[in-house]
């Protein structure tokens, strides 16, 4: 009987014959300059970034393990890829048109090769180029912007000076809005409503109002159409409460900036009266005669539950300009006299109450 171990060191020198008679990768140790490929240009598994790469590779060039070579390296020559070209950036952040809520701006470049990265700000930088990282073949962090518009250059240089740009156009709006003051605050409400906004980049403003009983409504509001001055917008609006007549309601505004960031002001509660006054007498007044011809006599039956106040003004008068006949009612009338000079009168007379709706009526006569 044939004894095991034999057989195993029969098959053992069969294999390693075998291997013999195949043969084995050849290797050899290179000495590449910054820009060389292996294999190639068009395949670069292994690509010198720097002045002299000492790199072990296989009788095709491909990479291998360094503990295969030994000895002094011997030269590619110039078909090994010698970098000509600018390198290929990639400029993933700040992407183009983009708003940020923050003035640090993340920055993210890839690039196919070592550069030297700078920015230049093209509105503010007075034409002076800021070194952002030096060899690098990614780039991710972030810098600090001014808030608005900002409009900048990027450029890319390898060690042979090739360069790239890249430019890109971003916003930065890091200060939420704020919504201040609003008119009417306090009193009656009749339809029309202020807000006053702190904010530079504004887009979009709604008024919310209504109650429990009819429902909350809402109106959006022209920023076009409102004042600037300092930072600050002044914007109206003027919506139909006519629902609401004789109800209590709650409003309050939204203010939203460039960059989606939002501010709510505090809500403020009011009746609503969007009746006008009625005036339920048609010769509401008279006019004295003899020595009194020069009064006139008011009585207006006023139908108003939040009478505000009777008014008139003298056309005729070299300054013409709005007086006080009545600042309340006695049993809803309005009874008072007034005397005016000699000659001829057109007077307007005008009834408002609490929530601004008013009336008015015009008289004409001679003293």
């Amino acid at each position: 009987m044939v004894n095991k171990k034999i057989v195993r060191m029969i098959v053992m020198l069969f294999l390693v014959g075998a291997f013999m008679v195949v043969g084995v990768d050849a290797y050899q140790k290179l000495c590449l300059t910054y820009g060389q490929s292996v294999p190639s240009d068009e395949n670069p598994r292994y690509t010198c970034w720097h002045d002299l790469c000492q790199i072990c590779v296989t009788d095709n060039l491909y990479p291998a393990a360094p503990y295969r070579c030994s000895g002094s390296c011997g030269t590619l020559g110039t078909s090994g890829g010698v970098d000509k070209e600018g390198p290929n950036l990639t400029v993933n952040s700040p992407v183009d048109g983009e708003v940020y809520n923050s003035r640090r701006v993340p920055f993210d470049i890839t690039s196919n090769e070592p550069v030297s990265l700078y920015y230049l700000d093209n509105v503010n930088g007075r034409g002076r180029w800021r070194r952002m990282y030096s060899r690098t073949t990614s780039y991710l962090r972030s810098l600090s912007f001014k808030e608005g518009m900002n409009n900048i250059t990027i450029k890319g240089t390898d060690k042979n000076g090739n360069a790239v740009e890249v430019i890109r156009v971003f916003y930065v709006d890091s200060k939420e809005p704020r919504v201040g003051s609003t008119e009417p605050r306090r009193g009656f409400a009749d339809g029309w409503f202020e807000v006053e906004i702190s904010e530079e980049n504004l887009v979009g403003v709604k008024l919310f109002y209504g109650n429990d009983f009819v429902g909350v409504r809402e109106a959006d509001l022209d920023v076009g159409e409102c004042d600037y001055n300092r930072g600050k917008y002044t914007c109206d609006v003027d919506v139909d409460l006519g629902d609401y007549d004789g109800q209590t309601i709650k409003y309050w505004f939204e203010a939203e900036d460039i960059a989606g960031q939002k501010d709510e002001g505090r809500e403020v509660e009011l009746d609503v009266d969007t009746t006008l006054p009625v005036l339920n007498n048609a010769d509401f007044w008279a006019q004295g005669s003899g020595r009194y011809a020069k009064y006139i006599y008011f009585n207006l039956e006023i139908d108003e539950d939040n009478f505000e106040e009777v008014s008139y003004m003298d056309l005729n008068d070299r300054r013409p300009r709005w007086s006080r006949l009545c600042s309340r009612l006695k049993n809803g009338i309005c009874e008072t006299k007034k005397s005016f000079r000699k000659g001829s009168h057109v007077v307007d007379i005008q009834i408002v109450d609490e929530a601004g709706n008013m009336i008015s009526e015009r008289i004409e006569f001679d003293v």
